[in-house]
């Protein structure tokens, strides 16, 4: 009797360990913690009516998952373009695009891709489901990239997640 208990508690451990919450107009659901980072934000990229990706902020780092299929050059010149007017030369652009779209998959970023992008130590990291792609040593890139979705001219509405430590208190 004392097996069956044991695994009880080991099951609630991992879906306490795998919680997470979901961005409510895409139905995308973020874990409650990335690589150590707490989830702070979430919002979602539209085009017109269309729902493109949902966005996570944990901390310095972004995570963006497709709710719709868009191609690796699209996606690419998509977030190349919002940099360039947040003060990113076109050389630092040009290395990033190239990033980027050597580690997306030739298919594209289909539905469920997750792109990571990771702005603290005055680099931009890159990864794609979860796999590292690259890393671009530029303190203004970085700073950049986190104003595509922070800054006064943001691509979308970031609204903040609340924890469960602060809805206790």
């Amino acid at each position: 009797m004392k097996f069956p208990i044991t695994l009880l508690f080991l099951l609630a451990a991992i879906v306490a360990l795998a919680s997470a919450a979901t961005e409510p107009k895409t139905g995308i659901s973020f874990p409650d913690s990335y690589k150590g980072s707490n989830l702070e934000s979430l919002g979602v990229r539209t085009k017109g009516p269309i729902k493109v990706y949902g966005v996570g902020k944990y901390d310095h780092t972004f995570v963006l998952k497709m709710s719709m299929g868009v191609g690796s050059a699209k996606m690419t010149n998509a977030l190349a373009d919002a940099l360039k007017p947040r003060g990113c030369d076109q050389d630092t652009i040009e290395e990033f695009s190239s990033v980027l779209l050597g580690g997306l998959p030739k298919s594209g970023a289909s539905k469920g891709t997750s792109l990571a992008f990771g702005t603290d130590g005055g680099k931009l990291s890159i990864a794609v489901n979860d796999k590292h792609v690259g890393t671009i040593p530029s303190k203004p890139l970085a700073k950049a990239f986190a104003g595509i979705y922070t800054d006064g001219k943001a691509v979308c509405k970031l609204c903040p997640v609340e924890n469960e430590e602060e809805t206790k208190e």
